[in-house]
């Protein structure tokens, strides 16, 4: 059974594999459409005013988010109805297709383009939400595995259309959102009623994180939007190799999520403030090539930073499971958004008003670097805060259970079965067959008794074992009868 479980942690199912193919399309589509596009679109339009018409779309995301937040109280909200789907994958379409128009001469006045962008980017935040939401119902183990692998191949299928004539971009942006829409009608049919997920309709407040964190996500996501300005006015050719360098972050957070899937969540953010701060300090201080090797660091950075903030949103949901990710997460993942637009705020503000690589823009960027520092120092959380789960120990409702004195075997057994299952956050299904592996029952018994597949059953199993940290049955059976109660 433990190579069982060694093996199911390394593998991918089918299904996580085409949900990983869809949140990757939907990557590719944001890489087009919120970066690649417009730095040649609209093509009359100073720099400046170009970056101004961008913002609208950065605004629009943690405004979305908002949006999914407040619409999410309501029980009868469902991010996966098709109603839903349509109407974001529209307004994602509308972005690119105004692109290809402007390509083919036609006259799109301003407004219009940052009405649009407000729209894209409201519609990446649901579409986005809903990802993640599948990403916590596939019953995965490596959570970061899956948002990094999925940044990675989003980020090579951009590369690809990047190289391609300039009209494919646009279309291809189309095409990316309509598949990523697809592909999430079809995922959300086959995980949306996993019974160790919460149903859709729950609208239980189960978790919070904990606040010190927030500004420290906030002057990232400021850090972050400021360097991508900075690319952007650099024209495409920057862009291009900034969002390339995005793989290559992504990749290490999948890595390390397979190689040590315990690394705390603070080791992560601290080393991408010494990362990120380094490479800010540095970009006043070398040449062009020295800044664009600089600001490429910062978007791997950002990737890793994307990627791990994904994946630990997605385990804290599937710890804390009474309520769906996209009615609980919306709030958090509005932080780091909002930072990312005033960071682009400012640096475009700066931009039109000094010059797009000015000694100010420059200096701009020290003085984010030294608030990141500070804000780091002042508010980042301890790792008592966050232990290696990524969870606050007053974040989860735990409850204590008396166990009296005078109980038979059979009582103190499920007693003891029902505290290991409080302790690890084991779900209900995870709680019943833990039951049967303390009896030694093996898997096929399992699956007969409970009248489940037996790729449920592994897969079950497998997760008690990692939340457990046992890799034998033997070793199982033996925690279970030797676990203390009070």
């Amino acid at each position: 059974m433990g190579n069982e479980a060694e093996e199911s942690s390394i593998n991918i199912s089918s299904i996580e594999m085409f949900a990983m193919g869809g949140f990757a399309l939907f990557f590719a589509w944001m890489f087009i459409t919120f970066f690649w596009l417009f730095c040649e679109f609209p093509p009359d339009l100073s720099i400046g005013t170009r970056d101004l018409s961008q913002f609208f779309v950065f605004l629009a995301v943690p405004a979305g988010y908002a949006v999914m937040h407040v619409r999410g109280r309501n029980p009868k909200f469902n991010v996966f109805s098709p109603s839903v789907v349509v109407s974001t994958a529209l307004c994602a379409i509308a972005l690119p297709a105004v692109a290809l128009a402007m390509h083919l001469g036609l006259h799109v006045p301003f407004p219009v383009v940052c009405v649009l962008n407000f729209l894209a980017g409201a519609a990446a935040a649901a579409i986005q939400l809903s990802w993640l939401d599948v990403c916590s119902r596939l019953g995965a183990d490596h959570y970061s595995r899956f948002t990094g692998l999925s940044l990675f191949a989003g980020g090579l299928l951009f590369s690809l259309v990047a190289f391609s004539p300039i009209i494919m971009p646009p279309i291809f942006g189309i095409l990316f959102i309509v598949l990523s829409a697809g592909f999430l009608q079809y995922t959300t049919k086959r995980v949306a009623g996993n019974a160790d997920r919460a149903p859709l309709e729950s609208v239980e407040n189960t978790w919070r994180f904990t606040l010190e964190i927030e500004p420290s996500f906030f002057m990232f996501g400021v850090v972050f939007g400021i360097t991508f300005v900075y690319l952007f006015n650099s024209g495409s050719e920057p862009v291009l190799i900034g969002l390339i360098c995005t793989m290559v972050g992504s990749l290490v957070v999948a890595i390390l999520s397979i190689a040590d899937k315990q690394l705390s969540i603070t080791i992560y953010q601290r080393l991408l403030v010494v990362i990120t701060v380094i490479a800010c300090i540095a970009v006043p201080f070398v040449d062009g090539a020295g800044q664009l090797v600089c600001s490429c660091v910062v978007t791997a950075s950002w990737a890793m930073f994307m990627a791990i903030n994904y994946g630990y949103i997605v385990k804290k949901c599937v710890v804390a499971h009474e309520s769906p990710l996209f009615r609980q997460a919306p709030i958090r993942l509005a932080i780091p958004a909002l930072g990312f637009a005033v960071g682009w705020a400012v640096a475009a503000l700066i931009t039109m008003q000094f010059g797009a690589h000015s000694n100010a823009f420059m200096y701009m960027r020290l003085v984010v670097a030294a608030l990141l520092v500070i804000t780091v120092m002042v508010f980042f959380p301890s790792k008592a805060h966050h232990p290696v789960d990524g969870l606050s120990p007053d974040e989860v409702k735990v409850t204590t259970t008396v166990i009296a004195a005078d109980k038979s075997d059979k009582e103190l057994f499920e007693a003891r079965c029902a505290a290991v299952a409080k302790l690890y956050q084991l779900s209900p299904r995870e709680t019943e067959i833990l039951g049967f592996l303390a009896k030694g029952r093996n898997a096929a018994y399992i699956q007969e008794e409970l009248v489940i597949s037996p790729h449920t059953v592994k897969s079950h199993i497998y997760n008690i074992y990692r939340k457990l940290d046992i890799h034998s049955q033997q070793k199982l059976m033996d925690f279970v009868e030797d676990f203390p109660l009070d």
